[in-house]
């Protein structure tokens, strides 16, 4: 499947984040299939840095491709939503959106009809923390966590994996990381869920030290013919757990018939 020259990438040959080994095999009885291509929507970095060993995991018959948000100015969900729209394929696409875009992929899917599943890993889609947090002024969030706190937070203490967080943080300018904050921590996408009806997997992780459990349980509420997953993983699932999450939405996306032809042959 052709894609359009935008910010849609393949993975970064020399990345390593030194994850557990992959494992093929695992995911061999799958069969063969012929899935909607799935855009990844980023973390509150944005970039598409991190994908490497998820995309380096994927079944055959599952394409995959990260979307790197744009840091050429601050902005909200909503003028992300419209901008991650222009950079689909034409043809039907799954969204699998990690962290901070959950929210911004449920915006996109109702106003795009040509998603037809969505995979929410470790996000939410209200606010995560007290909204008085909004009321901080930007420039608070400015700086980046320093390395220690970015790796226990969010990997679980996986120093290889805390390091290349940190990079890619580091790559976006302090203003756009800053407005990402704000939105994450005013954000309400519950009437974006109840109106979308189309296949759902909320995948969490077990260890998560960022995302508390009341927002799976939220989802659960308003949706509770959705699938829901717990991976053995800190905060960065795709990236800890690369074949773990993929076992799950490989699983969901036959399921939930979107693929458009699923054999019994492995």
């Amino acid at each position: 499947m052709a894609l359009p020259n935008t910010g849609l990438q393949r993975p970064s040959p020399s990345l390593s984040l030194g994850t557990l080994p992959l494992k093929p095999d695992t995911l061999a009885g799958l069969g063969r299939v012929a899935a909607p291509v799935s855009i990844l929507l980023p973390g509150l970095d944005g970039t598409a840095e991190l994908f490497d060993p998820f995309v380096a995991a994927a079944p055959a018959g599952f394409p995959v491709r990260p979307l790197a948000l744009p840091n050429d100015r601050p902005r909200g969900y909503d003028d992300l939503a419209t901008w991650v729209i222009a950079q689909l394929p034409k043809e039907p696409v799954v969204l699998i959106a990690e962290s901070f875009s959950g929210p911004l992929a449920l915006l996109v899917a109702d106003r795009c009809p040509r998603i037809v599943a969505l995979v929410l890993c470790a996000s939410f889609v209200a606010a995560p923390f007290p909204k008085l947090l909004a009321r901080v002024p930007v420039f608070a969030w400015n700086r980046p966590p320093p390395r220690a706190i970015l790796s226990f937070f969010l990997t679980g203490g996986d120093k290889t994996l805390g390091d290349a967080v940190f990079h890619a943080i580091e790559s976006v300018p302090s203003h756009v990381l800053a407005q990402r904050v704000v939105a994450a921590l005013s954000v309400d996408v519950t009437a974006e869920l109840a109106r979308y009806s189309g296949p759902l997997l909320v995948i969490s992780a077990r260890f998560d030290r960022v995302i508390p459990s009341k927002c799976s349980d939220l989802v659960r509420a308003a949706k509770p013919s959705a699938r829901f997953a717990v991976v053995r993983s800190p905060h960065l699932v795709l990236q800890s757990r690369p074949v773990d999450a993929w076992e799950q939405i490989a699983s969901f996306l036959q399921n939930s018939s979107v693929c458009a032809a699923c054999g019994a042959e492995s």
